[in-house]
């Protein structure tokens, strides 16, 4: 989960496609979010993912903003995905190092390879 502006403008500059095309990136800590232009458009980001195209004092959601906002929603979505992924290994390393749990700590890897295995299409 992004916590701070600084963050959520790493973030960006590390998800959307053609990081170099990102200009004049600022975190507005009085809006709560980060502006930049890229290729042409300005967009305002929001620590939740929102993502607005401005047009002079106005925003508004657009066909590009919605485009983005997807890109930067489904890496979030992915990182979650995997944070709980690694959790449940540990939890299962954690049953399997206990007496009579070595099953229960078996199943749960198999979810977990189940879940992965799904992410990547096999």
């Amino acid at each position: 989960m992004i916590t701070s502006l600084p963050e959520l403008a790493l973030y960006i500059r590390h998800t959307v496609p053609d990081p170099k095309a990102i200009m004049s990136m600022k975190a507005n800590e009085k809006l709560g979010a980060v502006i930049f232009i890229w290729h042409g458009v300005e967009f305002l980001v929001k620590p939740s993912m929102h993502v607005f195209e401005v047009r002079g004092y106005n925003l508004y959601i657009t066909g590009i903003s919605t485009l983005l906002q997807v890109v930067l929603m489904r890496r979030n979505q992915n990182e979650k995905v995997l944070e709980s992924a690694l959790d449940s290994i540990h939890e299962a390393e954690d049953l399997i190092r206990v007496k009579n749990q070595g099953q229960a700590g078996a199943r749960l890897l198999a979810s977990v390879r189940d879940t992965l295995g799904k992410m990547v299409g096999k």
